[in-house]
């Protein structure tokens, strides 16, 4: 018997497809992979992430080898905030080709998050060297600045900031980093000198360093005259004391400062800050040409010193060499654009020389300065007074 016409053409229909569905599994993989690798970009152009992320599974699945399906998986889901999935992927894409650092550095931070300190640690020092976009570069190093100072390994966090701040100069978060990194610094070094030499001339130069950024001169006075004791050579300690003495309230002590000074460039030729302090302390008492043999001393040792600058450019302009005094303060408002004496005395000798607005644009800076520098008194007032009532 003849079959009806009809179930002959569905039994032809059925077999096509079947057909057609054996020839789509039968599909050569390299020809898969490339048809999920455009829809994964076009799904990536019109920022679908999460359509791609499962194409790219079924790629890595098909071509275990494929660099970058294995890449892309990982940072997609790393910025989903799935680390432990991302991080896998992230690592083969870097063994197989070692200088990905932007993959390197998201890898070491996905680690980190998910508490791996040591791997973080290794990966975010070789990706970081290597990074040039400066957002990766911040987040990679600010992860990399917690993660050694978890360890105690604050030379290595503190020269991760300077990276960041060359990078990034007025970064706030960067800068604070980098304030709190070289306080635990100081702390440390602290610690360790009193537990190893607690009743050494240099314990008692800390001590007295650390009373003096409080505002307390007297004491801070008394433990530099300690260190002296101990070892009246020690290198930098007659500046210290000095500095201490001329900020001191007391004219007194004030008077000191000069015999310090003196003492200390006879320890140490070299020591440009104490030729300059020492130019300081003997124009305060009025001996302008002495004043000015020192500040040339202070400059011959370092010429861009913009204090000792403006204090040989005061003494020449006491003895009327304004024409010297001029290229002085402007050199220094250059090295130092924070000098409000600098900026003060240039805006006087402009104004003097018939420069009108040289002088309001210098005075301006002054008064723009002068307020900063106001506002930063303030606020350290402020951390002493909440200091002490601790």
């Amino acid at each position: 018997m003849r079959k009806p016409l009809s179930r002959i053409l569905c039994a032809l229909a059925f077999l096509a497809f079947a057909l057609t569905a054996i020839a789509q599994n039968r599909q050569d993989p390299k020809q898969r992979v490339e048809a999920l690798e455009q829809q994964v970009q076009k799904n990536l152009q019109e920022r679908k992430p999460e359509l791609a992320i499962p194409l790219l599974r079924e790629i890595v699945s098909i071509d275990p080898d494929n660099l970058n399906a294995h890449g892309n998986l990982g940072v997609l889901l790393f910025f989903q905030g799935n680390y432990s999935e991302a991080i896998p992927q992230m690592r083969s894409a870097v063994r197989a080709k070692p200088d990905l650092w932007r993959i390197e550095a998201l890898l070491g931070i996905a680690e980190k998050r998910t508490g791996d300190p040591s791997a973080a640690q290794d990966d975010l020092e070789r990706a970081f060297a290597k990074l040039e976009d400066k957002n990766i570069a911040k987040e990679a190093g600010l992860e990399l600045v917690e993660l050694d100072s978890s360890f105690g390994q604050f030379a290595k966090a503190s020269s991760v900031t300077e990276k960041l701040e060359e990078l990034l100069p007025e970064d706030p978060q960067i800068l604070f980093v980098a304030y709190e990194i070289s306080v635990q610094m100081m702390d440390q070094s602290r610690l360790n000198m009193l537990l190893v030499a607690p009743d050494s001339a240099e314990m008692h130069m800390i001590m007295g360093g650390e009373l003096g950024r409080q505002g307390d001169h007297a004491n801070a006075i008394a433990q530099y005259r300690e260190a002296i004791k101990l070892n009246p050579m020690l290198p930098g300690v007659h500046f210290e004391l000095a500095e201490q003495l001329r900020a001191s309230p007391d004219p007194a002590m004030n008077a000191q400062a000069e015999s310090e000074y003196n003492a200390a460039v006879k320890v140490n030729q070299y020591d440009e800050k104490a030729w300059c302090g020492l130019g300081d302390s003997v124009a305060e008492a009025g001996d302008f040409k002495a004043a000015e043999e020192d500040y040339q001393k202070a400059l011959a040792l370092q010429p861009r010193d913009a204090d000792a600058q403006t204090g040989l450019a005061i003494a020449l302009t006491t003895m009327n060499q304004m024409s010297e005094a001029v290229p002085l303060l402007e050199s220094a408002v250059k090295n130092d654009p924070t000098n409000i004496v600098a900026h003060y005395r240039l805006s006087v000798l402009y104004r003097r020389a018939g420069r009108i607005a040289d002088a309001q644009h210098e005075m301006s800076e002054y008064a723009h300065y002068k307020e900063l520098k106001d506002k930063m008194s303030q606020v350290f007032k402020q951390f002493r007074v909440q200091r002490d009532q601790k």
